[in-house]
């Protein structure tokens, strides 16, 4: 269960930060491009897409997948990030 005990956070000011970015190339062969802050190719999420690719999985798909990795990383460097230890019922 959460403890609403405690002090709450404050969530008014959360924003999560804009590092990184999903790259539409044009390219039959590499549609997307995950990046980093530093504008430079993920190469484990590169490796995923094209193993999508060879599976014959929609670029819509790799758009998708790319989109909820970015928002999985930006995530994990927001600051405000607490964790809650899951519990058994």
């Amino acid at each position: 269960m959460l403890d609403h005990s405690g002090p709450g956070r404050d969530l008014r000011s959360f924003t999560l930060p804009q590092s990184g970015r999903l790259l539409a190339t044009g390219d039959v062969w590499e549609p997307y491009q995950l990046l980093d802050r530093h504008g430079l190719r993920v190469e484990p999420v590169a490796m995923h897409f094209k193993d999508l690719l060879a599976a014959d999985t929609p670029a819509t798909t790799l758009r998708s997948c790319g989109n909820d990795l970015l928002r999985w990383w930006r995530f994990h460097l927001c600051p405000l990030r607490v964790w809650v230890p899951a519990a058994s019922l």
